[in-house]
């Protein structure tokens, strides 16, 4: 993925017994701010979800005809996001799936959350064994910011069995967690 930057973990917090999310940072599609995906949601180096046809386009003409249009579209996990805002019209739409959110003429944002079931490995969750869990994605057009229609990724959650490591993992924060594949990668070496 061309432009795609290294995931950033903001935390991981434990909803419920045995269920862990991970909140995201940087991980989106812009139309003014480009592409900054990232599959790699575990920070294991490997991909965690399917991205595909990712693509973000900002007119810079506005004529009193056609306007200004600009957009942001990507295919995760085979579920289509995609924002479109059209400033002239102040039309806005925003797509995740079958769902769809469209902008009266008066308010310009249109704004959509969703989960997108994911499953991936990583050695350090769940014993490496593949783990079902749930990605949420924000699409707007207009809504935060600049306006620009924009697809984030914000944050995925899984279950484990494991309570007793993974609730101490979750105690030491992300950085703990990062921490500790150092040292394990370190122990292995020696």
């Amino acid at each position: 993925m061309a432009g795609a930057t290294a995931a950033t973990a903001a935390g991981a917090t434990v909803s419920q017994a045995g269920t862990i999310t991970v909140n995201l940072l940087n991980n989106y599609i812009s139309a003014t701010g480009g592409n900054h995906l990232n599959a790699d949601l575990t920070g294991d180096g490997q991909p965690d979800v399917t991205i595909a046809n990712a693509s973000a386009y900002a007119s810079k003409y506005r004529t009193s005809i056609s306007g200004a249009f600009s957009y942001a579209r990507v295919s995760l996990n085979g579920v289509l996001a995609r924002a479109f805002l059209h400033t002239y019209d102040r039309f806005g739409s925003a797509q995740l799936g079958s769902r769809h959110a469209y902008t009266p003429l008066s308010s310009a944002a249109a704004y959509l959350m969703g989960a997108i079931p994911i499953t991936f490995k990583d050695l350090h969750i769940n014993g490496g064994k593949l783990t079902a869990g749930s990605l949420e994605v924000t699409v707007s057009a207009g809504h935060r910011g600049d306006g620009s229609p924009t697809i984030q990724l914000d944050s995925f959650t899984y279950k484990t069995p494991d309570q007793g490591s993974s609730l101490a993992l979750l105690a030491m924060g992300v950085g703990g967690i990062l921490a500790l594949r150092r040292s394990r990668a370190a122990q292995g070496r020696s």
